[in-house]
């Protein structure tokens, strides 16, 4: 039977129009949407350079008269857009003058801002012109802005303003509106090619295939009985002169092809019925010709139809999946040089749809030449494609985590046992990420989530690291990334793992979205050098990295350490703590202090509750050991309740005494404040003891604060209806946004030590001090100041209208008897040392 080789207008002319019309439209979407993406990164750039020529003007006339607090506040005030990245004001090499992130002060800007071009600020302070850029690799707009002074500070020509501005939303935006409107324009043309295709087929293409067919068959019958049948009637209607030509021609044939096909036909179906019981494809295959014969299921398998494929060898031989294709020619060739007894293969071939099925190919010789040499081979090919498919999806379950598709603790030792294993001397990088307070969003806001979350944050971690990294999901919310190929020098590896380690921190620390919520975590990454000419077992390496992240855990999170040995005396002694602060409780071990919080006239306030641990061994052990300790391993609320029962048994204790102050402030932690039910557990206790509300104050940190606000106002809502107040305690120190400030219903910033330690160092860390008590007031927030240790501080802390302070200068925590003195003693004379002048004389 005559075959067609060449392709048929059936499928040429609709793929060549489908074709020609997704070119022409999907030309005109990317115009489009290049277009809106142009026009709104320069609706952007404009906003931009309209900020900052007002923000350029501030910059000069604050440096002019020596008013950087001014600068501080514009770049704070900017920093609140979720959109601005980095907002600082750079020396002319570089050094960070002025940020919005605090840390980054007096660094370097190349080293700890991404995106940051050394090259472009020198070319730019030099032509001292603007320049404004579109990242693409980071998808945001990079200003440079040069700063003209005339002031005389140190380093201070050559100034210029760096700003980075996210516009991934933005683009994204334009992305999705682009589409949605190319979506309507390609369903109504489609319609119309739809129809104009059905009309072209129906009225040409499909009259000329029924002819063409109708003529192979004519002609394949006149091949096997050498004569000519009569066709007296034609079944195609045609409605084109050309086509009434073409069908008066097959009609000649008609006579022909009815005295033969009664007799073909039943040979056909007795030979299709025997192909069709055994579901397999039937292949003949001549050696001489290279002629193959391809039954109709086989060719079923792969989508075609029995006259679209050639009958040759080299077909079979194109079908075959590239990376399967050696291996099968090559057990073929085996066999018919006698190698193997029989030829079986199981590989891939290409379906007409373009995705590959698996097939079980088996065949044998059936003829062979007078010198022995086989001649014609007979085979059947049978789809396992289900077989294979379950064997390697079962094998990838195994392989990998079903949440977040990455590779799983399997898969990570096996890469470590293979690293280990490798001949070759190579130095590698093992990272283990923990996801900062991870459960408090489960707890919170639901499984669903913080499923979300995990997916976002393992699609962050797999585009940031290149191809010779292994990013694994161990469980839960740690993540593990093993990076390859560092440099073979040990000082330069770990400086690579060192700055690996802090942009992990970066990624994972910018906001999510999650269905119209933002969130912001922070991670706790440990890592470990791994040396291949030191065989370490791939257990041990996880312990390593796994003893530095905890270690980062009790230092307070959201940080980075390399494993050192040094660090297993560490986590043996944290070990021991946790043991005995389980028992601490029931021994007495545990006391409280209280540090006493004045105003400006020298009168005590309130006081602070401050926790103590008396170890019979090893004496006092301070806090700042303790308490994270108790924090990562559930103790912290165990705790937290014992100090609210001892400060409200105090409270009762100064009243009964006559002593009445405006508060007992308790420091609440993270974990205790973000329990679902807190607020009503807490002012269940306080109306058991018999404490008024009013009497209680809460601090909490800003780490408390990174989950979804709304919960977090909710609880603080009840709280302060209740009369309960509550303050930020250490602000300036933490990540969150100073957006929930507005938000919540707080009473009180408490200004980190820190800060006021650096008052009068410099005229920035003036300026920082003096800026957060104005805002404060600016939102109705009274200011305390913890760590006044001079007079100096005081004095200044005074002037600039801070409301209460705490501090050695006035007193050092003190038992419940040495408190009640002292407050006594102030009341009667006043503040001690120097400070009592001063704060006389200071107005109300």
């Amino acid at each position: 039977m005559l075959k067609i080789n060449r392709p048929s207008l059936v499928f040429v002319v609709p793929i060549f129009a489908f074709i020609l019309y997704l070119c022409l439209l999907t030309a005109v979407f990317f115009y489009e949407r290049s277009e809106s993406q142009a026009e709104a990164l320069s609706q952007t750039q404009t906003r931009i350079e309209q900020h900052l020529i007002r923000m350029q003007y501030i910059v000069e006339s604050s440096l002019a008269i020596q008013d950087t607090g001014r600068i501080e506040q514009e770049i704070s005030l900017a920093a609140t857009d979720l959109d601005v990245i980095v907002f600082t004001v750079l020396y002319q090499d570089g050094e960070i003058r002025f940020a919005n992130h605090l840390v980054w002060r007096g660094s370097q800007a190349k080293y700890v801002i991404d995106g940051y071009e050394p090259n472009v600020h020198r070319k730019t302070t030099q032509a001292d012109t603007p320049t404004i850029q579109f990242n693409h690799a980071r998808l945001s707009m990079q200003a440079y802005y040069p700063i003209n002074s005339t002031t005389t500070l140190t380093k201070d020509q050559g100034n210029i303003i760096y700003l980075e501005y996210d516009v991934s939303p933005l683009l994204s935006d334009v992305k999705e509106a682009s589409f949605q409107s190319a979506i309507r324009s390609w369903l109504v043309s489609l319609v119309g090619l739809t129809i104009l295709l059905f009309l072209l087929y129906l009225y040409l293409i499909r009259p000329l295939k029924l002819m063409a067919l109708q003529a192979n068959k004519a002609n394949d019958v006149v091949k096997l009985n050498g004569s000519l049948p009569e066709w007296k009637a034609s079944p195609v209607t045609v409605v084109f002169s050309e086509l009434e030509a073409i069908r008066n021609h097959l009609i000649n044939f008609s006579d022909k092809l009815k005295r033969s096909e009664k007799q073909l036909e039943d040979s056909q179906q007795r030979w299709l019925f025997a192909i069709e019981v055994s579901r397999n494809g039937i292949w003949d295959w001549n050696f001489a010709t290279g002629e193959v014969f391809l039954s109709d299921r086989w060719k079923e398998m792969l989508g075609y139809s029995e006259d679209e494929l050639v009958d040759e060898f080299s077909t079979w031989e194109a079908l075959l999946h590239p990376q399967d294709k050696q291996d099968a020619l090559f057990s073929l060739n085996q066999y018919l040089t006698n190698e193997l007894d029989e030829f079986e293969s199981v590989h891939r071939l290409r379906h007409k749809l373009g995705h590959y099925i698996w097939v079980l190919d088996r065949g044998m010789v059936v003829e062979w030449d007078d010198k022995g040499k086989g001649t014609r081979m007979i085979g059947t090919h049978t789809d396992v494609t289900s077989d294979v498919a379950n064997k390697q999806v079962i094998l990838h379950r195994e392989k990998h985590d079903l949440l977040t598709d990455l590779p799983n603790r399997s898969s990570l030792l096996d890469a470590l046992y293979s690293l280990k294993e490798s001949k070759q001397e190579v130095s590698a990088g093992l990272f283990l990420i923990d996801l900062d307070n991870f459960k408090m969003i489960n707890d919170d806001l639901g499984h669903h989530y913080g499923d979300r979350l995990l997916i976002k944050v393992a699609a962050r971690l797999s585009s940031f690291f290149a191809t010779n990294s292994l990013i694994v999901r161990l469980a839960g919310d740690e993540f593990v990334v093993l990076v390859k190929n560092l440099p073979q020098d040990k000082n330069s590896a770990k400086r690579k793992i060192n700055a690996l380690a802090s942009q992990v921190r970066q990624v994972v620390g910018r906001s999510f979205h999650i269905n119209n919520q933002t969130f912001s975590v922070s991670a706790s990454v440990g890592a470990c050098f791994i040396d291949s000419q030191i065989p370490i077992e791939p257990e041990l390496l996880l312990k390593q990295a796994d003893v530095a992240m905890h270690q980062v855990k009790e230092k307070g999170r959201d940080g980075y350490l390399l494993y050192s040995a040094e660090m297993e005396k560490v986590a043996q002694h944290s070990l021991f703590i946790q043991s005995e602060l389980r028992s601490a409780i029931a021994a007495n071990q545990l006391s409280l202090v209280y540090q006493p919080i004045v105003d400006c006239r020298g009168q005590v306030v309130c006081v602070e509750a401050l926790l103590r641990w008396n170890h019979p061994q090893m004496g006092n052990i301070p806090p700042s050991t303790f308490i994270p300790l108790a924090e990562g391993s559930g103790l912290i609320a165990e705790l937290g309740d014992w100090v609210l029962l001892e400060a409200c048994a105090f409270i009762n204790k100064l009243q009964h005494k006559g002593v009445f102050l405006d508060a007992v402030a308790i420091n609440v932690s993270a974990r205790q404040f973000n329990q679902g039910e807190f607020a009503e557990d807490l002012l269940k206790v306080l109306h058991r003891l018999g404490v008024k509300p009013n009497a209680i104050e809460l601090e909490l940190t800003e780490y408390s604060l990174l989950r979804n606000l709304d919960v977090v106002k909710q609880a603080m809502d009840k709280l302060r209806q209740a009369g309960i107040s509550i303050a930020i305690d250490d602000f300036g120190t933490g990540y969150s946004s100073l957006s929930y400030l507005q938000s919540l219903p707080l009473s009180r910033l408490k200004l980190d030590a820190a800060f006021v330690s650096r008052i009068d160092v410099n005229e920035s860390s003036n300026a920082i001090v003096k800026a957060i008590i104005d805002m404060a007031h600016g939102l109705n927030l009274k200011v305390v100041a913890e760590g006044v240790e001079t007079l100096a501080q005081y004095k200044f802390l005074l002037h600039n209208g801070c409301d209460l302070f705490q501090g050695y200068l006035f007193s050092r925590p003190l038992k419940q008897a040495d408190l009640v003195n002292f407050i006594e003693s102030i009341a009667v004379n006043g503040l001690p040392l120097s400070a009592k002048k001063f704060a006389i004389n200071t107005p109300n």
